[in-house]
């Protein structure tokens, strides 16, 4: 053994005589595992690809096997804190319930009487924080299933497995909500979250890429309203995933087990269909905020017709009164004219009708600027030809009528 798995003999020999044994055929077996295990460092995606495709998916282990070995592993834990060698026998338990145990209530009860107990062990590993974080998302428990993930990113950064397993947990929760909500885009923390993994997906050489990660990509993607790139790379997936698919076949089925498959191609299937359901949501969103934006302005279009009718009506009403006020005033001067006449002589009496006239003429225009205070008048539009907030009509009409008043005074001053 190496350095990276310098307690690996000792801890074989421990699992083999713990309180809960394993055979000496799983040791051997364990052996061979950590004999092509070293110089990888747990932080490589090899050491965890190996363990899932090589191991757990070449059935080198059952049911009983996992179970014997989760056990054991976990008595003997106590004494290997931060040992990297208790690492390949916790996740090979681990790996074989993720992959092989389709009953999801069984598989939690397993995981959970070993997972979240071997955290004071081996917390400070991204394969475990993977693991954690697997253990939180089928357990329900999302926030915390995230952050385990964001862990075990931060931890092995070049790991494009543990970014794809963080990606996939922020997207699940992104698309729920664009879904749920109806918005076409993510909120600004989620969207600038979304760019940075778009980030760091394309900083990594795309060759040999798994079909996941393709999906991923394609539904960050879709989640930033790309769809067109985003079924570009679901195409992508499927190109790949048949052809692992058939080289499995070629190989007699050495290289990825047919339930993989079928799981793997679900998943495309879903990806492509949640991202065709955002692309609808777009696009009945935009027909429908188009349709609310011609209804807002054609309610605009009426509330302008309702108050031009409106202010015609009040003006009308102004209009009426000011002429009713005007024959009023005519009819008054007519009759006070006959009257002023009896009794005096013809310049007194033609003076007094001219005072009468400008009296009569500065009280129709008063009473005229008192009606028009009320006349409505179109926001919209200034108020052009108006002094002191009156009409110069109005205003020419009092002063003319002050004039005259001014003028009849003074001749009669003249002719007394």
């Amino acid at each position: 053994m190496t350095d990276s798995f310098s307690g690996a003999d000792m801890l074989l020999k421990e699992l083999a005589g713990s309180e809960f044994p394993v055979s000496d055929d799983i040791i051997e077996r364990l052996r061979g595992i950590y004999d092509h295990l070293v110089g990888i460092s747990p932080d490589d995606p090899d050491f965890e690809r190996y363990l899932r495709e090589d191991v757990i998916e070449h059935e080198m282990f059952d049911r009983a096997d996992a179970i014997d070995i989760s056990d054991s592993v976990l008595d003997v834990s106590a004494r290997h804190k931060n040992d990297p060698a208790l690492l390949p026998a916790f996740f090979i338990a681990f790996e074989w319930f993720h992959r092989c145990e389709f009953d999801a209530e069984r598989r939690q009860r397993y995981w959970e009487r070993f997972v979240p107990l071997l955290n004071v062990c081996l917390g400070g590993f991204s394969l475990y924080q993977y693991a954690l974080s697997m253990f939180y998302l089928y357990g329900g428990d999302e926030r915390r299933a995230e952050a385990a993930a964001r862990k075990a990113l931060d931890i092995a950064p070049d790991h494009i497995g543990f970014l794809n397993t963080y990606t996939e947990q922020i997207l699940d929760r992104v698309e729920r909500e664009l879904i749920s909500t109806g918005r076409q885009m993510p909120e600004d923390n989620d969207e600038e979250s979304l760019n940075e993994l778009l980030t760091m997906f394309d900083k990594r050489p795309r060759e040999g890429w798994h079909p996941i990660f393709h999906v991923s990509y394609g539904r960050i993607l879709a989640c930033l309203g790309r769809y067109s790139e985003a079924q570009s790379e679901y195409s992508r997936a499927v190109d790949l995933e048949n052809s692992r698919y058939n080289t499995w076949i070629e190989s007699g089925g050495n290289t990825i087990k047919a339930s993989t498959y079928v799981t793997e191609m679900n998943e495309i299937f879903d990806a492509r269909n949640t991202c065709n359901m955002l692309s609808n949501m777009r696009s009945l969103s935009s027909v429908i905020d188009d349709a609310q934006s011609a209804q807002r302005d054609r309610a605009r279009e009426l509330d302008d017709k309702m108050d031009e009718l409106g202010r015609r009506f009040d003006n009308e009403r102004i209009d009426m009164l000011e002429f009713i006020g005007f024959f009023a005033g005519i009819i008054s001067f007519v009759i006070a004219s006959i009257q002023l006449g009896d009794g005096l002589e013809f310049p007194t009496r033609a003076l007094m009708v001219l005072l009468l006239m400008g009296s009569l003429l500065v009280a129709f225009g008063s009473f005229s600027a008192l009606l028009e205070s009320g006349r409505a008048v179109d926001p919209r539009e200034p108020k052009r030809g108006h002094l002191f907030g009156i009409r110069a009509g109005l205003v020419t009409v009092i002063a003319l009528g002050l004039v005259v008043i001014v003028v009849a005074l003074l001749l009669y001053l003249v002719i007394r």
